[in-house]
Order: structure tokens, then C-alpha cells, then sequence
């Protein structure tokens, strides 16, 4: 049930702003219409005088209260905010605004402005409000930097032996990875002779290599009569050269550690996610820093003679028996 004597005062504010439109009576009507629940009429009426009083702190108040019963918190934040900017003392804007952004989870916002209208009202009530808003916004400390872990040791250099066919490598085996060593570590031959056979009317071919039996290979007695005076000159072949990553495996086993160097930066930079061609490639950086320790570049290899002698030997060998 409406109340008469407030009915009564709102009809009496309304017919003196009737009367004078500028006046600042529209805060009182405006604070009669909240009481008796009538919201809009309230902001209509605030809207309406402001527009007359734009600097009027209590009008100004009065409306940001009002936007909070209308449930229109972003209103009245922009609002009490103007108030604060205008009136930094203002208790009631102070507190409003800490009470909104408390209300919508915003700890920081509400922290400051508790803050703000402790140091201006004094009232320590707003104490535990604080101390609980505090822990919240804390920074949190710095994450530790991560520590990477220890880098593996290197195995130690390979060494090798001399021995009547060739260098022979001691000590840790090398990882076992990529393609197989060219022809000239896949031969172990010492010696290598043909003759032509009287009687038999067969090329025959004495000290078999020791992957391949002992066989004849038969040929007619016209090739037989015209190969007895002299065998022609075979063309010397050009040697086998292995590329790639057996090349470079080849010029690791001898020492020749910067030509390997060279061979995996290339091979790494196409094969980027081979970890172990990086293996093999910080491997052979690490030999290059102890200078003294590096066999010369330009110290011959007798091992790598032997096998490329051999590889010419075989060619002659096979060229024969093609002619044949």
C-alpha cells in the first residue's frame, strides 16, 4: 500500500520543478521516487537535472546509487569513477566502487579502493576485508630457471695399430650407423696373378679372393691362342671413391677430422633430424681443439694405398674375363 504522506511529497517536488525547471530539487525527488521503489522515475528524474548541474557531486552520487538498484553495475562503476575524479575524497564513491569490483571478483579494483577509503574515512572496520584481499593479488614468485643436464663425456679418441694390412683400430668400436664402408674396406686381398692354362684350355686365377670360391672360367681356343702371345694393356681405372656419409666415416677412422667436419655440417644441414650424424659431427669438432693431438692432414695412409691398389687389381681382373 502506497504511503500517502510520501505520495504527497513527491507531488509537491513535482509541481515546484514545474515551476522552476533549472532548480536542484530533481536529488530530492529523485531520492522520494527510490524509497517507494519507483527506479525509473528516479533516473529520469537525475538524467533530467544533470543536464542543468553537470558538476553536481551529490546529484552525481544519488545516480550511481540508483544505477546499482537497477542492477546496472558497469553505469555505476563509469559514474562513481566520475565522482572520484572530481571529488578524490568522496567517501561514498570510495566505498561504493570497492563494494562493486568486490561483487564481481575484481580483487585488485577492490583492494585499491578499500585502501582508498581507509586512508580517507580512517574506519578500520575495512581491516579483514583487506587482509583477506591481499594474499590474493600477491605476485607470485619467479619461476626457477630450468638447469639443463650435464652434457655426456666424450669417448675418448680411437686408436690404432699398425699391422701388415693396414691400420687396425683399437680400443671403443665406433657407433654403428649408416650405410656400409665403400669397396675398399670390403676387400682383403694380398695378391693377385692370372695365367692362361695349357691343357686345360681355362683361364685359371691363383689366390681366390675370400669371399668368392675358387671357379674356371671357360674360353674358346681362339681367344686361348690370341691372349698366349701378350695380354693387351688394360687402361689403368679410375679408383673407387666413396661419398657421403661413408666418405666421411672413412676420413674420421684415418684422423682426417676436419675433412669429416666439413662432410657432416653438409649431411646435417640435409638430414637435420639424424641425431646420429650430430653425434658423429660434434665427435669430430671435439677432435679438432686439441691441435697437438690431430694426426696431419697431410701424413699419407698406407692402409688406404693398399686397398685402392687392390681395387685397380680387381677392375684389371674383371676386364679380362669380359674380353674373354
Amino acid at each position: 500500500m502506497a504511503d500517502p504522506t510520501a505520495e504527497a511529497r513527491i507531488r509537491d517536488l513535482e509541481r515546484r520543478l514545474d515551476l522552476d525547471g533549472g532548480s536542484r530539487l530533481f536529488v530530492s525527488l529523485a531520492e522520494e521516487y527510490r524509497k517507494v521503489g519507483r527506479v525509473r522515475d528516479a533516473l529520469s528524474a537525475l538524467q533530467k537535472g544533470l543536464l542543468f548541474h553537470p558538476g553536481y557531486i551529490a546529484a552525481q552520487v544519488a545516480l550511481g546509487r540508483v544505477y546499482l538498484e537497477a542492477n546496472q553495475a558497469t553505469d555505476a562503476i563509469a559514474t562513481f569513477t566520475k565522482v572520484l575524479v572530481a571529488d578524490p575524497a568522496n567517501l561514498v564513491a570510495a566505498k561504493s566502487l570497492a563494494e562493486i569490483h568486490l561483487s564481481r571478483r575484481d580483487n585488485l579494483e577492490a583492494l585499491k579502493k578499500y585502501k582508498l577509503y581507509r586512508a580517507i574515512s580512517g574506519d578500520r572496520k575495512v581491516d579483514e576485508v583487506i587482509a583477506e584481499l591481499e594474499p590474493l593479488v600477491a605476485p607470485k614468485p619467479p619461476t626457477p630457471p630450468r638447469v639443463p643436464p650435464p652434457a655426456e663425456p666424450l669417448p675418448p679418441p680411437p686408436r690404432f695399430q699398425e699391422t701388415d694390412k693396414g691400420r687396425r683400430r683399437t680400443g671403443p668400436k665406433m657407433p654403428e650407423a649408416g650405410p656400409p664402408l665403400p669397396l675398399a674396406d670390403a676387400f682383403e686381398m694380398t695378391s693377385l696373378s692370372f695365367e692362361i692354362g695349357e691343357d686345360s684350355g681355362k683361364a685359371k686365377m691363383d689366390d681366390p679372393f675370400p669371399f668368392m670360391p675358387t671357379r674356371d672360367v671357360p674360353i674358346s681356343p681362339v681367344a686361348r691362342e690370341a691372349a698366349v702371345p701378350a695380354a693387351p694393356p688394360v687402361p689403368e681405372a679410375e679408383p673407387v671413391r666413396p661419398t657421403g656419409r661413408a666418405l666421411a666415416d672413412l676420413y674420421y677412422a684415418q684422423g682426417h677430422y676436419a675433412e669429416a667436419l666439413q662432410i657432416y655440417d653438409d649431411l646435417v644441414m640435409r638430414h637435420p633430424f639424424d641425431d646420429d650424424l650430430k653425434r658423429m659431427r660434434r665427435d669430430a669438432e671435439a677432435r679438432l681443439l686439441p691441435a697437438s693431438t690431430a694426426p696431419s692432414a697431410a701424413a699419407p695412409d698406407v692402409g688406404l694405398e693398399r686397398r685402392l691398389a687392390r681395387i685397380r687389381a680387381l677392375k684389371q681382373w674383371l676386364s679380362l674375363v669380359q674380353a674373354g
